[in-house]
């Protein structure tokens, strides 16, 4: 996970803009991530990084994409679900499916 650095701030900045957007405390964040308050405040302070699982997570709870909040788009809008059972899968086959999406992105723009 990479700290932008751009005019919309980090990982942070972004967890804790799409969170006031959507009207919840960190309480109420946690409570829907199942994580603790505390890791919410660790989080937007940028004292801990968030593992994969938890960013899905707070991505999920505040209906923006994990793009959103890594600083990739500008767009808090959007599904987090890239298909159907995703919920059943591992953590690392969901990244195993990221990165596949990434090479053929990659391989898509080199064309």
């Amino acid at each position: 996970m990479s700290n932008s650095t751009d005019s919309n701030g980090g990982f942070g900045d972004r967890l804790r803009q799409a969170r006031e957007a959507r009207g919840i405390n960190q309480t109420e964040l946690a409570a829907k991530t199942g994580l603790q308050p505390s890791a919410i405040g660790h989080f937007e302070k940028e004292r801990r990084k968030p593992s994969f699982a938890n960013i899905r997570a707070l991505a999920k709870a505040l209906s923006v994409t994990s793009d959103y909040l890594l600083g990739r788009t500008n767009d808090m809008a959007g599904a987090t679900t890239a298909f159907r059972g995703e919920e059943n899968l591992s953590d690392d086959d969901r990244e195993h499916i990221q990165m596949m999406i990434d090479l053929m992105n990659q391989r898509k723009s080199g064309r």
